[in-house]
């Protein structure tokens, strides 16, 4: 008979811990939308900016990707046989097929030949200024979400706090730290949340940057030997 009641007692308890530990389980999701209206605007709004963050990451990604490995390996080789041979209307046509960033910089190059070198370099620095452009389109919105995520969560913080304050200083009877510290990490959350927005974008921007900055080395490096090739005595 004590053995029952024993063990009932044990089993009691155990349910008892039980659903104490399913009560005080961390879930991050629940305090992010945990807290009034502003806290919940200023989370959906940093949580947008994460979503835009990657989504143009992707986009800039696989376009700058896709524009710069089309060029032909032998590429160059073929640019100096035709001039060597006096055909540039044919250079010309080669670099519209290729379709690429470089051919498009030698085709203005190729458009000015008989032109002073001064004029040649002119047109292709223009045309990589074009291609930059267009693989830097909306590379700024990218960059604002390292520098707004963080302030976001940091005004979700501070409203937090207020609200917490707020609550405690209203609060009536014996003072509970309940009251303070729901407050306190519904608020840190919020700051958390823009930290992990801000970081990723910011490795995100760099990213891009890295292969933009290849793609210029590389730009360069094709004018540097177009103009070798046309300077080259025949």
């Amino acid at each position: 008979m004590l053995t029952a009641e024993l063990t009932q007692i044990f089993v009691a308890q155990a349910a008892v811990a039980q659903t104490a530990a399913g009560q005080t389980e961390f879930s991050f999701w629940d305090i992010l939308f945990h807290g009034g209206i502003f806290a919940k605007i200023v989370m959906v709004t940093v949580l947008t900016l994460g979503v835009f963050s990657v989504y143009l990451f992707f986009e800039r990604f696989f376009f700058i990707k896709r524009m710069t490995t089309k060029t032909d390996s032998n590429f160059m080789n073929n640019i100096e046989d035709f001039i060597r041979d006096g055909k540039i209307e044919a250079a010309a046509d080669y670099c519209k097929t290729q379709n690429s960033p470089e051919s498009r910089i030698l085709e203005k190059g190729i458009s000015r030949l008989g032109r002073p070198v001064s004029d040649i370099v002119s047109a292709m620095e223009s045309q990589a200024q074009i291609e930059v452009a267009n693989m830097e389109k909306n590379l700024n919105l990218l960059s604002v979400v390292p520098s707004i995520a963080p302030m976001l969560g940091l005004l979700g913080t501070v409203i937090g706090m207020i609200i917490a304050f707020f609550d405690l200083s209203h609060a009536e009877g014996a003072f509970s730290p309940k009251t303070l510290s729901e407050g306190i990490y519904t608020a840190l959350g919020q700051t958390a949340v823009g930290l992990a927005v801000a970081i990723p974008a910011n490795f995100f921007y760099n990213i891009l940057l890295t292969r933009i900055d290849k793609f210029v080395l590389r730009a360069q490096n094709v004018s540097g030997e177009f103009l070798d090739i046309i300077n080259k005595p025949l």
